[in-house]
């Protein structure tokens, strides 16, 4: 038994040395930061802000299916916490479409 226990140990010690020492070879290689969507600044805030209605629009109509389906679906939260959901739901729906109108 002890000598099992000192394998697997072995096992994970090796995984996370392999981890840790081939991360860094791969850094460079596909670093993305700045450069994930082409285009230029305007193009980049047109797509933030789309993103951003759209995120909304489906909160808000998450908050509404919560308010109309709440005694419906036993497996979902708003069968019986449909009030704090839906209230959830259309906070962080509105938060979402103000941001993206600021942007």
């Amino acid at each position: 038994m002890q000598l099992r226990i000192a394998n697997t140990a072995i096992y994970y010690i090796l995984f996370l040395l392999t981890l840790v020492l081939i991360e860094p070879a791969f850094a460079n290689k596909f670093e993305t930061i700045g450069s994930g969507v082409a285009g230029s600044n305007k193009i980049k805030i047109e797509y933030l802000k789309t993103i951003a209605y759209v995120a909304g629009a489906i909160l808000l109509v998450s908050g509404i299916l919560s308010l109309l389906l709440r005694d419906k679906n036993s497996q979902h939260l708003n069968y019986t916490m449909w009030k704090s959901s839906a209230f959830i739901f259309f906070i962080l729906g509105l938060l979402v479409i103000v941001i993206g109108y600021f942007l």
